[in-house]
């Protein structure tokens, strides 16, 4: 459709574009037959001689200054008016249309007039016209035939490829071959192709992790089925209630490796529009969740409380980052022996929003610091119970909310651990200006 719009427009423009040039190129010749009268060249105006009735030709004319008929006249049946203005004029004479050119001698009074009937002019310049539209006419037919055989030729490849794609699915998630598909389209097809290779990685990363969750769900079962057993076979009052607690203590590390593994499959979740997105005052979500923890820290004999504490903004989900927040603090608590120190610090920088947990633990060898985020892993499960998921969690949350997360051991003459985030701040052109103010408060 678009090709013929096109295409008739072209030829459209093709013919004014011809008949316009022929009209001009006729006028050239009328204004060039007046300057042969004047040249007294009369015998070389018109074709095989003077035309009847000058229907097909030229006309010319002389006329003398003082005298009511021309001098010279190459049509009898035909008489211009003389006192026209010079140059091109239009005239019916004898029920036909002229074209006219006027050429004045003033050095010997003599007027020269050539004309030319506008019927022979438009039937000599559509004649033109239409010839001249042949090779476009035959042009569009000849392109019209060779676009599809073109396109087909040029996108066979991209057909096999649409086939390949068809095959792709969880089972199957091998990159299309894309070596014969056409320039115009290779970057799409290498994005397909990428984003097959993230699906597979995606993909080979969730089957290991529901490998390893099955793995480590099947000891709590075995725990429970084993407490279960035991309770049954208490032999007294006493001996029923040591397993009825230790079967609840059971069904306690259970459910809770299982509410961490939705809280990781919720935090690994991409960020959606509409998603619950707010503005969070981490100061005082800080403040709560150390009112929330006092009472296991007094129990464990740690020192809870916070050093510096400024006022810092972002932009994020409230439930995830303050589950961060508590599994960082709660992590800190279980690896602080009694009569340590936990300390937190809240404020924001030229990084964004920082929040720095310090505590007085053993801190983790060096060696395996880089494998402290990797899901079940866990630095002493024999001495510190857990899943090993609490860290990976706290990735997820800070990995999808564009900001970051790092552990160093201290280096101030202390045992202990260091644990930072850093996420963007709600408002960064106030990060200086609230900084500044705070350091000269």
């Amino acid at each position: 459709m678009l090709f013929g719009a096109v295409g008739a427009a072209d030829a459209g423009a093709s013919y004014w574009l011809s008949m316009r040039h022929i009209d001009e190129l006729l006028d050239q010749h009328l204004q060039g037959a007046a300057v042969w009268l004047s040249a007294g060249k009369v015998g070389t105006i018109g074709t095989k001689g003077p035309p009847q009735h000058s229907v097909d030709g030229f006309v010319g004319q002389i006329w003398q200054q003082g005298l009511s008929a021309p001098t010279d006249n190459t049509d009898p049946e035909v008489t211009f008016n003389r006192d026209v203005a010079s140059g091109f004029s239009v005239e019916r004479i004898n029920g036909h249309r002229y074209r006219i050119y006027t050429l004045r001698n003033a050095a010997d009074d003599f007027t020269y007039q050539v004309g030319q009937p506008l019927a022979f002019r438009e039937q000599t310049a559509g004649r033109a016209a239409l010839e001249s539209l042949i090779p476009t006419f035959f042009l569009m037919l000849l392109v019209w035939i060779a676009i599809p055989l073109v396109v087909n030729a040029a996108f066979a490849s991209l057909k096999r490829a649409g086939a390949d794609a068809e095959k792709v699915g969880i089972g199957r998630l091998t990159p299309l071959d894309i070596s014969h598909v056409p320039e115009e389209v290779r970057p799409f097809a290498d994005s397909i192709n990428r984003m097959i290779a993230r699906l597979q990685v995606g993909i080979e990363g969730e089957k290991r992790f529901i490998a390893d969750a099955a793995h480590e769900l099947r000891t709590p079962l075995a725990a429970l089925q084993l407490r279960i057993d035991n309770l049954e076979n208490a032999p007294d009052a006493i001996a029923r209630a040591e397993r009825l607690r230790e079967l609840r203590e059971a069904i306690v590390r259970a459910a809770t490796m299982i509410r961490q593994l939705l809280e990781l499959a919720r935090a690994d979740a991409q960020c959606v529009p509409g998603a619950a997105i707010e503005v969070l005052d981490i100061q005082e979500m800080v403040r709560t969740l150390v009112a929330d923890l006092l009472p296991v820290a007094i129990a464990r004999s740690i020192d809870l409380g916070v050093q510096r504490f400024d006022s810092s903004h972002v932009n994020a989900n409230a439930g995830e980052v303050r589950m961060a927040l508590r599994n960082l603090v709660e992590n800190a608590l279980q690896y602080t022996p009694a009569g340590g120190c936990v300390d937190i610090d809240v404020f924001e920088d030229e990084m964004g929003v920082v929040v720095r947990i310090t505590d007085t633990g053993p801190g983790i060898p060096k060696e395996v610091i880089d494998r402290v985020f990797d899901r079940f892993f866990r630095l002493n499960a024999t001495a510190v119970g857990g899943s090993g998921l609490g860290l990976s969690i706290v990735k997820a949350v800070v990995a999808k909310h564009a900001g970051s997360i790092s552990f160093e051991n201290r280096s101030d003459g202390r045992s202990g651990l260091v644990a930072t985030i850093v996420l963007p701040s709600s408002a960064p052109g106030n990060v200086r200006e609230r900084s500044g103010e705070k350091l000269s408060s």
